[in-house]
Order: structure tokens, then sequence, then C-alpha cells
């Protein structure tokens, strides 16, 4: 049950954050051609490709909900990995396109009516704000938190914005909208990198970063019945659920207790390290099996 309100609430975040940035990139769209200012037309070019990510988060989030059968064994949680892959790449894009922008405005200044650009931002920051609120409250979720930080960066350029604003109104001075586009840019690119760089880890089924593969291995040893651990392999399902497999040695007497063993051992795992999913199997110590896994 409360998986299922926690699903419905993140769906209602991610809707509510489609209403609103798409019907705020519309007002900002008009302001821009009106006044004819690019930083605006430029930041609800930005919020467009906000609705693009958001969509793509929300039929990620309800295409991870589906059941497993035999072609997807594993269900199909990897799709939210999917989708903060996508929209990290999105964001990346983003950056190099406020980059050149900020450029070809150095080397271009022209005239900006800086009053209507920070009124129009500051609307942007409580837009922006609210949907980055509600949806750091599932920011577990690799996929949520690459929606997060999209939206997060969304209300800081708004904040930059107005700031620039204000300065070009009250100095005349234009070229602080380009450095304010160039810092967020910045912080944008890093962020993003972070997020591509957990993807790919989880992609490629490496260890989790928030667990220790030398623990783990001691956790299991340290069942007084278990001899050794070998072939070990940690991994993650999809954000918040991590798998285990490996191959325990025991003593010929202890045989008729595997399953008792088995089952510690997964207690302990899940108790420790949070390991919901684990195959265990089981070896005697003198095997050849067994051996021929501690070469390799």
């Amino acid at each position: 049950m409360s998986h299922t309100h926690e699903h419905s609430a993140t769906d209602r975040g991610i809707k509510f954050g489609l209403v609103l940035n798409t019907a705020f990139t519309v007002i900002e769209f008009t302001f821009g051609i009106l006044t004819g200012s690019l930083a605006l037309i430029a930041d609800a070019s930005h919020n467009l490709t906000d609705t693009f990510t958001l969509t793509i988060s929300f039929i990620a989030n309800k295409l991870a909900r589906r059941k497993a059968n035999d072609s997807k064994t594993f269900g199909y949680g990897r799709a939210t990995i999917l989708a903060a892959l996508i929209n990290a790449s999105l964001m990346l894009g983003v950056a190099g396109f406020i980059v050149f922008e900020a450029i070809q405005r150095l080397g271009q200044p022209h005239s900006i009516e800086g009053g209507i650009v920070a009124a129009v931002a500051f609307v942007g920051i409580l837009v922006n704000g609210s949907i980055a609120y509600i949806l750091s409250k599932n920011k577990n979720d690799l996929n949520m938190r690459s929606a997060f930080i999209d939206m997060a960066f969304d209300a800081l350029s708004s904040l930059g914005a107005v700031v620039a604003g204000l300065v070009i109104l009250l100095t005349g001075v234009t070229w602080v909208d380009s450095a304010v586009g160039l810092v967020i840019a910045g912080l944008l690119v890093y962020n993003t990198i972070k997020i591509l760089i957990e993807a790919v880890q989880i992609l490629l089924e490496g260890t989790p970063k928030d667990l220790d593969i030398s623990a783990i291995s001691n956790a299991i040893t340290s069942q007084d019945r278990v001899l050794s651990v070998d072939d070990l392999h940690v991994w993650t399902i999809r954000s918040g659920y991590n798998a285990l497999s490996c191959h325990i040695a025991i003593e010929k007497a202890e045989l008729p207790n595997s399953h008792e063993i088995v089952e510690d051992v997964k207690a302990k795992l899940e108790q420790e390290h949070g390991i919901k999913h684990a195959t265990i199997e089981v070896e005697l110590e003198d095997s050849k099996r067994h051996s021929h896994h501690e070469k390799h």
C-alpha cells in the first residue's frame, strides 16, 4: 500500500510539473517575442526541453512498474535509469547551448530590457522552484533526481536572470547576462556528469557506490558455518534495489543445514547492507568446483 501511495505521489508531482512548466514556457515565449528578448526566448527553449525530460521521467516511471515476464525476468525497473541517461544527455546539450549563446553575446553586445527579463525570470523562480521542491521528495530514484536537478538548475538560472536583469536595468552593463549564463552552465555540467557516471555504473552492473564489497564479503564469512565466499557479485537492478550472487563454501557435515545457512546469510545481508535480492550457491570446501572458482 505504501509503495502504491509513493508511486501515486510521484506521478502527481511529475504531472503538476508538466502542466506548470508547459504553461510558463508558453508565457515566456510570448514575452520573449513581444519584447525581442533573446534571453527570454533562450530560457523558454530551455524550459521546453524540461517538458520533454519530465515527459520521459513520467513514461519511465509508468514502465518501471510493469511486472516481470519471461522476456524481462528482472522487470522494467531500469527504464528509469535509461530515462536518467537521456535526461542528463539533454541537459549537457542545453549547457552547451548556453555556453555558445553566452560567448556569442560577449562578442556582439546588444540591448536587453532588464526590467522585463527580471520580472519574467522571477516568475520562473517560483515555477521551477515549486516543481523542484515536489520532485525532491523522491531523490533516491536516479530518474527523479535527474529531473529534480534539471528543475533546480532552472530555478537557479532564473535567479541568475533576475540578478542580471536588475544589474542591466540599474547600470546598463549587458555582459553580466553572459557571465551569469556561463557560471550556471558550468554548474549544470558538473552535476549532470555525476548523474551520467552513476547511470553508466548501473548499466554496466558495477558495484553500487553506497556498498563496500569487502564489508559484504566479511558479513558473509562472519556467519559461523560459512568457511569462505567466492564469485561474489553485487549490482543494482533499479534505483534503491540492489542484488547479489555468490558461492559459499561449507563443511560436508553442514550440508543438511545448507538451506538454513543460506537463509541466515540472506537475512544478514538485508539487515546490514539492504540487499533484498540474493542468490547464494552452496559448495563444499574441498570440491573441485569450488577450487575452480577460487582460481578465477
